[in-house]
């Protein structure tokens, strides 16, 4: 399971994606000047294996289901959802 942590630098609040080193991680930085779009950039999440559970989880939490799990080709299995800010996250998986 993904794990973040809370975190903050010069006084913006920060959510790291905690990975090992062969994991792909991140982090997430809210700052007074940001705001909740579903126009911008499609932010792909890793959710290799746990897709089903990564949507209910979503939805369970406030977001909804934009566009329902389907396949992409040799690249695997997305969702696309809208998080409980207003923001699209694609939740991708390479099995269904």
């Amino acid at each position: 399971s993904c794990k973040v942590a809370r975190e903050e630098f010069d006084g913006s609040a920060m959510g790291v994606l905690e990975h090992d080193r062969s994991g792909v991680g991140g982090c997430l930085v809210v700052t007074s000047d940001n705001a909740p779009s579903d126009k911008g950039i499609l932010l792909y999440l890793n959710c290799d294996g746990r897709l089903d559970d990564a949507i209910a989880r979503a939805t369970e939490h406030g977001g909804a289901v934009l566009t329902p799990k389907h396949p992409i080709g040799p690249h695997g299995f997305r969702a696309i959802v809208r998080d409980s800010e207003g923001n699209r996250v694609a939740l991708h998986s390479n099995t269904a």
